[in-house]
């Protein structure tokens, strides 16, 4: 293994600047989730250099999701990436223009280069170091690239529609070391029936889903007011600081219903929220057992009314329809009506098995202590079965995914190349 592995640092040193030169390319698609047209150009330049560098390239009939193969076999490895990103947020935070790669010392920049271009590239060239290093395939190997992650994962309904799953895999849209349980996701979103007085217009708070809001806006007596605070994550809001909740804090005195909601039962830094989540009984070793959160992320006006996206990731021992009845009990109260726009239950894969002890091999060799984890985040990963997030960020450094000036060191994307390069290879020959 050892002396593979030098022969892999060697290949990623060698095309160091040929990588970044695609990378640099897919990160200028401002492939927001919602812009749809822009996801899918970024789709189709992976495929189309895909195809020039070789590989099995096939786009499904939606046009939303791509599978890329290289080797043979009757088993298959998946690796689950998408080309969507979220919203850059506040633009006045990025040190670096956003939409396209920076490096500078020794870190790259730009929205996607962890969340998740950055591994959409990295997956290509191990894919093509596969190509040209592996003589006889005992497996397939696919890379799996969506176009809807950050949003409604229709993507991947898609894909499952079209196409046959592989047997196992990973997605690397997370962190090292090896997260085999992922809490749940929701988004519930509450329309407040009382209609603003005359005098407030033009509430907007948050793009995403699943960002912690950086910036609000509302106009009173025609006077623009504006909060603002940091991004996150919405599965580590304590990274951030809720713009929405800031404001909140200035309209206390209004007696809104949605300013009382917020203020009542999602106090700043009070991340799992104080509405009554009943507990059940654990169906997972007491080790994967996570904290539940719940964060208003997306604040908008319609008419008179103001709508609020709240995201959840619901831990093993508080099930999905727990958490729609905690939000039920406070309707009448705060006279409000809710949609529950996305349920996803939580995931745990049994660490035992041989392609996952294979994977902790791999990371070990590289130097790195591995352990088994539970994630609060939520990936492709629980699209497809025995699907575990690996990856791309290490345990020693910042999770910058969805913030203001996104950023990897280049030590850690070479050595991110290493660890996958290094575990697909061994699975493509075994």
């Amino acid at each position: 293994m050892k002396e593979m592995q030098k022969q892999i640092q060697r290949y990623f040193l060698d095309r160091k600047e040929e990588m970044y030169a695609h990378l640099k390319a897919l990160m200028e698609f401002a492939s927001v989730t919602e812009d749809r047209d822009c996801c899918k150009e970024a789709l189709w330049y992976v495929a189309d250099t895909a195809r020039a560098f070789g590989m099995k390239t096939t786009v499904g009939k939606y046009g939303d999701v791509a599978v890329i193969e290289v080797g043979e076999g009757d088993t298959t490895v998946g690796i689950l990436t998408h080309v969507d990103v979220v919203d850059i947020g506040n633009r006045q935070a990025w040190t670096y223009e956003p939409f396209t790669l920076t490096e500078k010392d020794e870190t790259l920049y730009g929205r996607g280069i962890v969340d998740d271009k950055g591994p959409v590239i990295v997956s290509l060239y191990a894919l093509k170091f596969l190509m040209e290093h592996v003589s006889k395939f005992t497996k397939k190997v696919q890379l799996i690239v969506g176009t809807s992650e950050e949003a409604t994962w229709v993507d991947m309904a898609h894909y499952k529609e079209e196409f046959e799953l592989p047997d196992y895999g990973y997605s690397p849209d997370g962190n090292f070391p090896i997260f085999n349980a992922e809490n749940g996701y929701m988004d519930i979103e509450v329309l407040f029936r009382q209609e603003l007085p005359e005098g407030y217009s033009d509430f907007r708070c948050g793009s995403a889903a699943n960002s912690v809001p950086s910036e609000g806006t509302y106009c009173h007596n025609g006077k623009l007011h504006r909060v603002t605070g940091c991004a996150a994550h919405s599965s580590t809001p304590e990274l951030g600081d809720n713009a929405m909740l800031k404001l909140a804090d200035e309209l206390a005195d209004t007696g809104f219903d949605f300013v009382r909601f917020l203020q009542d039962f999602f106090p700043r830094d009070v991340y799992s929220s104080l509405l009554p989540l009943r507990r059940t009984e654990l169906t997972v070793p007491e080790e994967y057992k996570m904290n539940t959160t719940i964060v208003p992320t997306i604040l908008t006006q319609e008419g008179r009314n103001i709508r609020i996206n709240f995201n959840v990731r619901q831990a093993f021992d508080i099930p999905n329809e727990n958490i729609q009845a905690a939000f039920e009990s406070q309707a009448n109260a705060y006279h409000y009506d809710l949609h529950i726009r996305e349920s996803l239950s939580p995931i745990y894969l049994d660490s035992n098995q041989p392609w996952l002890t294979r994977m902790k091999e791999v990371y070990e060799a590289c130097g790195k202590k591995n352990e088994f984890l539970p994630a609060a985040g939520c990936t492709y990963a629980k699209s497809v079965p025995n699907f575990v997030s690996w990856g791309p960020v290490f345990p020693e450094e910042p999770d910058c995914a969805h913030m203001e000036n996104e950023q990897m060191p280049v030590s850690s994307f070479l050595l991110g190349a290493e660890v996958y390069t290094l575990y697909l290879y061994q699975e493509a020959i075994i």
